[in-house]
This record gives structure tokens, C-alpha cells and sequence, in this order.
């Protein structure tokens, strides 16, 4: 429910009102920019599980993106380190774009998870 506020890209969150049995689906809407270009893009979010140590999540754009995220938290003598893997398809025109937008968002995503965590 707070997505959006350590989420760099993310400007709305809604959640599904049909969704799998199992899954929570979420429709978000991202701001991006390319250039001079600004506009914003809605795409499907699913929270496939959630374990003390894992979240593991997937998301489709069109056309033709996908995003898997497996994220595993491990204890550590400071705190906890989070090690992000994403796993993406695009078309081939997109698919730089695309990229470069995930990896600097979940670089400043993962920074403000830190400073939202510390806060608490």
C-alpha cells in the first residue's frame, strides 16, 4: 500500500478486483520519460509469494514486456541485506529503454526502502 512512495516510477497503485487464487494482483501506473517525452504507462503487478526471506513478484507491460523479481532478504550482523534479481523480456526496440528505467528505479527504490525501514 506504500509502494508508491519508495518507488520512484510509481504515481498510482490499484489492486484487482479479480485476481488468481493465490495471487495479489495489482494494476500500477508508472511516470517515465524518454528525452523530452513524458507520459505514463499502466501494467499488471502479481505478488506471486511471500516467505520471512523472499518475495517473489512478476509484472507484464504491453508489448510483449515482462518482469520477473526475486528478492531475498538475508540477516546480516548490521541489519538485513537485500539482493534484487530481475529477470526481463521486451522487444528488442524497448527492451534498452526498458532496462535502464527498471535498474536506476530499484537502485533508488532499494536506497528508500533503507531510509523508510530506518525510520520505523
Amino acid at each position: 500500500s506504500q509502494h508508491h512512495q519508495i518507488h520512484p516510477l510509481i504515481e498510482k497503485v490499484e489492486r484487482a478486483k479479480n485476481e488468481p487464487q493465490g495471487v495479489r494482483r495489482y494494476f500500477i501506473t508508472d511516470n517515465l520519460q524518454w528525452g523530452p517525452f513524458k507520459f505514463k504507462i499502466k501494467y499488471q503487478a502479481d505478488i506471486i509469494s511471500v516467505t520471512e526471506n523472499m518475495v517473489h513478484t512478476q509484472a507484464y507491460q504491453s508489448p510483449n514486456t515482462y518482469i520477473e523479481n526475486v528478492t531475498k532478504i538475508t540477516p546480516s550482523q548490521n541489519g538485513v541485506i537485500l539482493h534484487e534479481t530481475i529477470t526481463m523480456k521486451a522487444p528488442s526496440l524497448l527492451f534498452n529503454y526498458a532496462f535502464q528505467q527498471a535498474q536506476t528505479a530499484h537502485e533508488e527504490m532499494l536506497k528508500r526502502i533503507k531510509i523508510f525501514v530506518e525510520k520505523k
